[in-house]
């Protein structure tokens, strides 16, 4: 699985490199989450420009994440998603769980 962080003082950003978010990289995207997640504080964002493809596993890794967050009293922030990955959502009414810019 490929990814980058960018860490700033006010944000922490999560970009994902893959064409899909799916059930071949979602026990590894969740165990990194979970150790990226517990070592901030700041504003966490998932950055999904590069993902043209989703399916149940990729929206439990997000819906993870956001509990994650929601444990903090923080909010999980959604990035650059593709028309595809928005049409899921909503047929999965997850747009109404997660901030999306």
């Amino acid at each position: 699985m490929k990814f980058e962080i960018d860490k700033k003082k006010d944000k922490t950003i999560f970009k994902l490199k893959e064409k899909k978010l799916g059930h071949e990289i979602a026990a590894e995207l969740k165990t990194e989450l979970v150790f990226l997640q517990k070592e901030i504080n700041n504003k966490f964002i998932i950055d999904l420009e590069e993902v043209t493809r989703c399916d149940s596993s990729g929206l439990s890794c997000l819906l993870f994440s956001e509990r994650l967050e929601r444990e903090k009293g923080k909010k999980l922030y959604l990035k650059n998603l593709n028309k595809n990955v928005i049409e899921l959502m909503k047929i999965a009414r997850l747009n109404r769980v997660f901030n999306i810019d």
